[in-house]
């Protein structure tokens, strides 16, 4: 008796752990695309990023320090059908509303996207994400961003952006 009650202990702590860890949006994108071999998804480790930002420092040195908060960025791609899965990117961050908020959109000729984020208890924002899509190659790039991404990163991240296009 003693045994099944310290078995059952155990796996309900490990039920609280698990239900405790929150997938990332493109965890949850790729989730529905699992054996879809027109969707791929790649992660950036942080020693990576690491990596990428010290060739560029002098120049960006407010955004390598950002880069160096994140914690991982995963980069969804579509090679095909991209307004299609831009449209299923959308809909799953708008169905979940409760978590992702927009933050900004553009668009011209070619191209358009939207920004989302989301925010822990405290206000902080811990998760970007950026979908795109390409009209004229009907490709869609998922850009998703963990860990303490602060207000300067996001706004230089969108002017870029609008810059572009």
């Amino acid at each position: 008796m003693k045994r099944l009650l310290i078995l059952l202990v155990t796996l309900s702590c490990c039920l609280v752990s698990n239900a405790q860890k929150e997938k990332d949006f493109a965890s949850k994108f790729m989730e529905q695309f699992e054996y879809d071999t027109a969707v791929n998804c790649i992660t950036v480790s942080p020693k990576m990023m690491e990596q990428l930002t010290k060739n560029d420092l002098g120049k960006r040195e407010h955004l390598a320090e950002a880069i160096q908060k994140l914690k991982s960025a995963r980069i969804i791609t579509a090679t095909q059908n991209g307004e299609h899965y831009y449209q299923i990117a959308e809909e799953l961050l708008k169905k979940n509303s409760k978590r992702f908020s927009h933050v900004d959109k553009y668009q011209d000729k070619k191209n358009y996207g939207s920004f989302y984020s989301r925010k822990d208890k405290t206000g902080k924002t811990v998760e970007l994400i950026l979908i795109h899509l390409d009209n004229k190659q009907n490709k869609l790039v998922v850009v998703n961003l963990t860990g303490d991404i602060d207000e300067e990163f996001i706004a230089s991240l969108s002017k870029n952006f609008h810059n572009q296009n």
